[in-house]
């Protein structure tokens, strides 16, 4: 969450954004944060139904009339599925997509739908949040030609399957690169017990036609390098017992 804070934060200083849609709105934690802006136009989706009620209670009682909420999930397809619950303080790790063994139980199971972005016929957004736990593939191609038409993205992702079927970012990474995005800030955490196994993070994408061509290619390149070369160094760097209590939980570039 705090990760996603601080990208955020950098967008919404910026002139240009004055809408967003956050997709996986959990609890809505960031009514807040987002009404200390001076936006247009926030809208949360969010499937599981005792989750929407917080936040639809939260918009209400704080008679917010730019925020909405949407009890559905958002997908690549129109159709109804079940959802994976997690218990208690964990409940923010809830997904479409079956979770493979860890120490997070999921007690409850609901049917929820799930309706495409472009099936909304919703406008002028400029940036979309996307938390949907392995899912965030899923809910882009769902956007189709809408997605052109997103100014930022900031996307959580996941190295490797901590459910069943996820995108890893090395194939979300890809998908919006060929879709004219570039990936223009990461931060990665790193799981404090089992690093080398688990690392995860939030990215923000820009729409190419904000960025000059010649940015474009310097961050394929500096990604290219950090992702590949540097990062895998990291990782060696940090098998050293000596270093194992110095490790730093995020890594920002």
């Amino acid at each position: 969450m705090a990760t996603t804070y601080e990208l955020t934060k950098q967008l919404l200083e910026k002139d240009d954004v004055t809408s967003i849609i956050h997709v996986g709105g959990h609890y809505g934690e960031e009514i807040d944060f987002y009404n200390s802006y001076n936006l247009d136009k926030i809208i949360y989706f969010e499937p599981v139904k005792s989750f929407s009620d917080i936040i639809s209670r939260k918009i209400e009682s704080k008679r917010l009339n730019n925020f909405q909420v949407f009890n559905f999930a958002l997908g690549s397809e129109n159709k109804e599925q079940e959802i994976f619950i997690a218990d208690g303080d964990s409940s923010d790790s809830t997904s479409l997509l079956q979770p493979r063994q860890s120490d997070i139980t999921f007690s409850n199971k609901e049917n929820v739908k799930i309706k495409t972005f472009k099936s909304l016929n919703i406008k002028n957004i400029d940036l979309a949040i996307i938390d949907t736990q392995g899912f965030e593939l899923e809910v882009l191609k769902g956007f189709e030609d809408e997605l052109a038409n997103f100014k930022y993205l900031i996307v959580e992702f996941n190295v490797s399957e901590g459910y069943i079927g996820q995108v890893v970012f090395s194939d979300l990474d890809s998908y919006l690169i060929n879709n004219s995005f570039t990936r223009i800030k990461t931060i990665r955490k790193i799981n404090q017990d089992k690093y080398n196994d688990v690392n995860y993070g939030d990215a923000i994408y820009v729409n190419n036609t904000l960025v000059n061509k010649s940015k474009v290619s310097m961050y394929k390149v500096i990604n290219k390098f950090i992702d590949s070369i540097l990062y895998k160094m990291f990782l060696i760097f940090l098998d050293f017992p000596f270093h194992k209590k110095q490790i730093k939980k995020i890594i920002k570039r």
